[in-house]
């Protein structure tokens, strides 16, 4: 099988199996992942958490066949309050977490098993997907509970819930490191959707049954090998079906923050609550995001006007 453009990282590409009413999407990051997960001193499952939402949010916002956004949220009353991922059409890829550091060393301390690792950071909430189509159009919003053993078995429970369509979602996130080189974030996920059926393609059913059979196959090595290509990963699983891959998206980093909004966002806050941020006469904001300071001078600020 051929893979369009040869790609092996930070892409993204839907694939259909040959003959079955069964499609999906594979994603491959690297330098991406290992930005956003770099930029915040996260302990490593924590990383590992924030990365399976950033995989899951590429996978699904993906999909999407409108210029919108996906945000996919995770929180609950563990030590982790607040995770988000948002994959915005033709731009990129963002995602951070909000965590009581103590805490979760504290139940790092001894660590509970790998399956029971996601309850024991995020503890009892919702996850939620969120569909933003634009100014003009309303949000879909569609929320499940927090159960499982990670996330892309929550996301599994959101599309059977709320879309009524069967899923299978495998992600993975590692590190890698050779020689002299500082460890780097990778990731790799899949997703699995039955699509209906209809006389000419016969059984939904008996197509997702032998799909997801195969589908279960696949190991995290395979998913993270960065000597393996999208296209070569699903050629090992579906060779014998035959698979197309679509041409593969570019994947990147995004972030929102940019100077004139942020002084923007500050002028509109009223002078009193300007003069208690500033700190060495200047205001600082940080971007949750990417974890940059910036800095403003509170002459430069009066006089500007709010905006989006």
């Amino acid at each position: 099988m051929s893979d369009p453009l040869g790609e092996h990282d930070n892409i993204v590409a839907g694939f259909q199996i040959e003959g079955r009413t069964v499609r999906g999407r594979v994603t491959r990051l690297g330098s991406v992942l290992d930005d956003i997960l770099s930029a915040h001193d996260y302990p490593e499952p924590v990383a590992r958490l924030l990365g399976e939402a950033v995989l899951v949010t590429t996978l699904v916002g993906d999909a999407l066949k409108f210029d919108g956004r996906l945000i996919v949220q995770a929180q609950g009353d563990g030590p982790v309050r607040f995770l988000v991922a948002e994959y915005v059409t033709g731009e990129g890829v963002r995602g951070f977490a909000s965590m009581d550091r103590e805490a979760v060393e504290a139940v790092l301390t001894d660590p509970p098993a790998p399956e029971a690792m996601m309850a024991s950071l995020l503890g009892r909430g919702s996850f939620a997907m969120t569909i933003d189509h634009g100014p003009d159009m309303d949000q879909y919003q569609g929320v499940v509970a927090l159960e499982g053993e990670n996330l892309s078995q929550v996301a599994e429970t959101y599309f059977r819930q709320s879309e009524q369509t069967p899923t299978r979602l495998r992600c993975a996130i590692g590190e890698i490191w050779s020689g002299d080189e500082a460890r780097q974030w990778r990731g790799g996920g899949a997703l699995l959707q039955s699509v209906a059926s209809d006389e000419a393609r016969g059984s939904a059913q008996e197509d997702w049954d032998h799909a997801r059979a195969l589908f279960e196959t696949v190991e995290d090595a395979e998913l993270l090998d960065p000597d393996l290509s999208a296209g070569g990963l699903l050629y090992r699983l579906f060779n014998e079906d035959g698979v197309r891959l679509l041409a593969p998206a570019t994947v990147t980093r995004r972030c929102s923050c940019e100077r004139e909004r942020l002084r923007r966002i500050i002028a509109s806050f009223p002078a009193d609550d300007r003069a208690a941020m500033e700190s060495d006469g200047a205001i600082v904001m940080t971007c949750e995001y990417c974890n940059r300071d910036w800095r403003f001078d509170p002459k430069d600020v009066d006089g500007a006007t709010s905006g989006s």
